[in-house]
């Protein structure tokens, strides 16, 4: 299969968003945010990414149930106290591997947590954050979106990676119930509800 950078993806990408924003009811995300809320300006977001079919982080795992022998890369895990910092373990060829063990393990448990939020996701596209709110409950939702990654960087169209996000909220897993990650495809604009509103740091 013949690699395409960058330059070549743009020229498909108009009619590829549509797509992608119009799918967004079928995204990753776990409930839809209500109306309201307040837009979290003072997070600190790292990613990490890895090729074919290993996720970048190894443990901690998802316990599907508890009585199986092996467990699943998780898809969104808390991270709540250096216990959980702890039992973090990323895999050889993750990307950005010690800017994420910084960020969680220099995270202050007592007034911070972390959000990580793992995916799979197209080898000429990167996972970024596009923006972090709290709704009226408290619950932190994170966005995460797609950007096409760096003009040179080689590439399959029809490939896939994993990548997973690292979100450092400043309050801690305690002050919140739920959380909620979505990834609806492209990056646009902060929804409205949240641009009108005040802001949270």
């Amino acid at each position: 299969m013949p690699s395409t950078t960058r330059r070549a993806l743009l020229c498909g990408v108009g009619t590829a968003a549509v797509g992608a924003l119009a799918g967004c009811s079928a995204s990753e995300t776990h409930s839809s945010p209500p109306d309201g809320g307040t837009l979290v300006t003072d997070y600190t977001a790292v990613v990490t990414r890895s090729t074919g079919e290993r996720a970048p982080v190894v443990a901690p795992r998802e316990d599907t149930d508890e009585a199986a022998t092996t467990t699943e890369p998780f898809t969104i895990h808390s991270f709540e106290s250096e216990s959980d910092a702890e039992a973090l373990a990323l895999a050889d060829d993750a990307s950005n591997a010690a800017a994420v063990r910084r960020l969680v393990a220099e995270t202050d448990y007592a007034s911070e947590s972390v959000i990580a939020y793992q995916t799979r996701i197209g080898e000429c596209y990167r996972l970024a954050v596009q923006y972090v709110a709290r709704d009226p409950d408290g619950s932190p939702n994170v966005e995460c979106c797609r950007v096409v990654r760096d003009a040179h960087t080689a590439c399959e169209r029809r490939e896939r990676d994993h990548a997973a996000a690292f979100v450092r909220l400043p309050f801690t897993g305690e002050e919140y119930r739920g959380l909620s990650v979505g990834s609806g495809g492209d990056c646009g604009r902060v929804p409205e509800r949240y641009r009108n509103g005040s802001e949270s740091t």
